[in-house]
């Protein structure tokens, strides 16, 4: 939010979230199924193809269908080629991966530290595996914040040159 506060653009939430959140009081909370990761994945794209509508030249988002893929491979133990497919047509400039060194805060959601580093991995290994482009953000909110400004403004720099 801070970044899109920035540039005076539109962010994108993270949808499965919300979802999450939804069915988080429900007696099948902590039960997951494929049809849902690909209901996510389906409305995380739907949310940003609406918002980029509204963006100033740069779309934030919190997370993508990418992100949803790894998740259905925690949940579910594997990775969905259907919510593969969901994203294998979208174009994304840049991923910063959040590291780990700030301290865990337990929000409600969020599976637990337990967990962290190796997902921080993993999605790392996708990433590279992927060829997907991306910047580690470590240290203070601050020298990450600065670090994805710089990142966001040689994007825009080479964008406004094409």
């Amino acid at each position: 939010r801070t970044l899109a506060e920035y540039y005076k653009t539109v962010w994108v939430p993270e949808f499965g979230r919300m979802y999450a959140e939804g069915k988080m009081y429900s007696a099948d909370y902590g039960n997951w199924n494929s049809t849902e990761f690909e209901y996510i994945a389906r409305e995380q794209n739907l949310l940003e193809d609406e918002l980029i509508k509204r963006c100033n030249k740069i779309l934030i988002c919190d997370t993508d269908s990418f992100a949803t893929g790894l998740w259905h491979e925690r949940y579910m133990g594997y990775m969905s080629d259907n919510v593969q497919r969901l994203n294998d047509s979208r174009k994304c400039d840049l991923y910063f991966l959040t590291d780990v060194d700030m301290p865990f805060v337990q929000d409600g959601t969020r599976d637990g530290e337990h967990i962290r580093s190796n997902m921080n991995k993993r999605f790392e290994e996708e990433l590279r595996k992927k060829n997907k482009p991306y910047v580690v953000l470590s240290g203070s909110h601050d020298s990450r914040l600065k670090k994805a400004i710089m990142a966001c403004n040689e994007i825009l720099s080479a964008n406004n040159s094409l």
